[in-house]
């Protein structure tokens, strides 16, 4: 089952990094944030590295 969230949280990461791509916009809003584009990308490459990262853990053990 925790396969399962990690592969839905990459996958929601991964579209949050390419939707902000094609945003015109300066900021992006992470939980009613407001932060800079590329720290808003640069977190969410982060929680897409950190949901990798167990998924990968996860695999090895089954």
């Amino acid at each position: 089952m925790r396969k399962v969230f990690s592969i839905i949280g990459m996958v929601i990461a991964l579209i949050e990094i390419v939707y902000s791509f094609f945003t015109t916009s300066d900021t992006g809003e992470f939980f009613g944030f407001e932060m800079n584009i590329w720290f808003f990308r640069l977190l969410w490459v982060a929680l897409f590295g950190i949901m990798l990262n167990g998924y990968l853990k996860e695999k090895r053990k089954a």
